[in-house]
């Protein structure tokens, strides 16, 4: 794509604002007016990435881990007190966020996984969350000062964005990625350079290292570039060295990470043979997460959970809408800032229709198409706003607007506060019960009165869908073995504590004698755990209690 370049707009401000001014009266009060408007715009663009960071970084330690969570922190944690990782391409997804997480890990714990926490995790898509925002600034000249503005805003406090943003899982890398490879395109439309290029296929690489639902993303992209007449015409200029470039450096990139910085050459080929397992989970002939293909919208539309609050996201769905009929009426100019809106339009829409159509949907797919409709609503904003005449009107729109917004931080602070772990938050999705924390506590307290302490021999037999998070808990214990079946655990095997699931548990219950206290915890709705702990510790535990309640 090549666009005819406003060469205000691509100049730093500060450049612009210290350069010498040598033009007539008229162009300077041109040039300062447009230096004031595009400082004040970086100050607030820059003042909301910083609150949405903060939002992002408040009590982030206190949910309780959800299993996808911990499957990855332990992964990372592998690959930082060994060094090695190997690409699964059954499950867990690309490399980036293991090897992006590893600077934080070595920050805070060194490479002991024992002494990570949930920050030292949470920490990678907190910051690519509130990255977002800052990657609006490469678009500015596309989307308008304010509309960029209102588009920050909303990233900062759209309650999906924000709960994601505290998840420890690719999601929001393979946003921000995503996004980095579409504004470092425009830049490279509006002004053809091999840097721009260079980014835009190092983001693009990042995208195919990060998850494999990239396809989708690309797809919709391919879709939204194929039915712009303005664009098509503009691929056909694009610099063929420039290009070439731009795919090389994608492709440097992802057999970088895939192959594990050139230690597991077999990575870089599972990477595409992984697409035949994908298909089966899309199609869902391996999933379990099947639902109808209204999930998504009624998710962020309007959602209520039994006596549970209202959800909805509907003010960033209805803008969207609104910029999208005027994407649609604008779809044949040949200006720029057009063809970005029917870009964005027709790769939200697609984005939007690909997920919702595959069966296997987990809520935090959504954020993929969520974060188009925020892009899309901040031109709808501005619309509205635009649309009254009069200034009162004007305002009043502006006043209901910011309303709406107030209402949707609260939803944000709210999904993020009480409700973090509440099944009536439609972003927790088969999220770890609060209960299990008093599982980890017990084995803890058991732990304090064994004679190998941490060391003790604890005993998990359970199928893997309830085993995790508890590899997360447990990882400051050194002796403890996970089964799927009791008929697979060693004879010689003396644990000081069986945790079985409730599949398990007549198995393992049958080789028991009564020498045992058993108890139940919750791990997910509907899915317990049974904790068998010897009598002689257990009994240990119980005059411990009673010692320090007398004293």
């Amino acid at each position: 794509m090549k666009f005819q370049e406003d060469r205000r707009d691509n100049v730093s401000p500060v450049f612009l604002f210290l350069r010498p001014r040598r033009t007539s009266g008229g162009r300077r009060f041109v040039v300062e007016n447009g230096v004031r408007k595009n400082l004040l715009a970086c100050v607030l663009l820059l003042a909301i990435a910083a609150g949405a960071l903060a939002f992002r970084l408040w009590r982030l330690d206190e949910r309780v881990m959800h299993g996808d969570e911990a499957n990855q922190a332990v992964r990372t944690g592998i690959l930082m007190e060994t060094g090695r990782y190997e690409y699964d391409l059954k499950d867990n997804h690309g490399p980036t966020l293991y090897y992006l997480s590893l600077p934080f890990a070595w920050l805070t714990a060194g490479k002991n996984f024992a002494n990570t926490s949930e920050i030292t995790f949470r920490l990678v898509p907190a910051l690519f969350g509130a990255g977002l925002v800052l990657l609006l600034w490469l678009v500015r000249d596309g989307l308008g000062r304010w509309p960029m503005i209102v588009a920050a805003l909303l990233t900062a406090i759209s309650p999906a964005m924000t709960f994601y943003s505290r998840y420890y899982i690719q999601e929001m890398l393979l946003v921000f990625f995503t996004f980095g490879t579409i504004a470092a395109g425009w830049r490279y439309a509006r002004s053809p350079s091999a840097g721009w290029a260079l980014l835009a296929g190092a983001f693009a690489g990042l995208m195919y290292a990060t998850k494999e639902t990239w396809v989708l993303s690309f797809g919709a992209a391919a879709v939204a570039l194929a039915v712009s007449p303005t664009v098509r015409a503009g691929l056909l200029a694009v610099n063929r060295r420039h290009l070439l470039a731009a795919l090389g450096i994608a492709a440097v990139v992802a057999v970088t990470f895939y192959s594990a910085f050139f230690t597991h050459w077999r990575g870089v080929l599972d990477s595409v043979l992984c697409y035949g397992n994908y298909l089966g989970w899309a199609g869902g002939e391996k999933s379990r997460h099947i639902h109808p293909w209204h999930f998504y919208l009624q998710m962020l539309v309007w959602f209520r959970e039994g006596r549970g609050p209202v959800w909805s996201e509907a003010l960033i769905v209805t803008l969207a809408a609104l910029a999208m009929v005027a994407a649609w009426r604008r779809r044949k100019n040949a200006d720029p800032e057009s063809a970005l809106l029917w870009f964005l339009a027709v790769y939200t829409v697609a984005l939007t229709v690909a997920y919702s159509v595959i069966r296997h949907k987990s809520p935090w797919l959504a954020i993929s198409f969520l974060h188009g409709m925020i892009l899309l609503a901040g031109v709808g904003a501005v619309m509205l706003i635009e649309a009254a005449r009069q200034r009162w009107a004007k305002w009043l729109v502006g006043a209901l607007l910011a309303t709406a917004a107030w209402q949707l931080g609260g939803q944000a602070w709210r999904a993020n506060g009480r409700f973090c772990a509440d099944p009536r938050n439609p972003c927790v999705y088969a999220h770890t019960s609060p209960d299990l924390l008093n599982l980890v506590k017990r084995v803890e307290q058991i732990a304090a009165v064994h004679p190998a302490h941490r060391d003790m021999v604890i005993e998990v037999c359970a199928n893997p869908y309830d085993t995790w998070p508890l590899p997360w808990y447990f990882r400051k214990f050194r002796n403890v073995g996970y089964w799927t079946q009791a008929g697979d655990v060693p004879a010689g095997l003396r644990p000081a504590i069986i945790i079985t699931s409730m599949d398990q548990e007549p198995a393992v219950a049958a080789k028991l004698g009564a020498d045992w206290q058993t108890e139940f915890y919750g791990v997910r709705p509907m899915v317990l755990l049974n904790i068998c702990i010897q009598k002689e510790f257990w009994d240990k535990f119980i005059e411990s209690r009673k010692t320090r309640s007398s004293q």
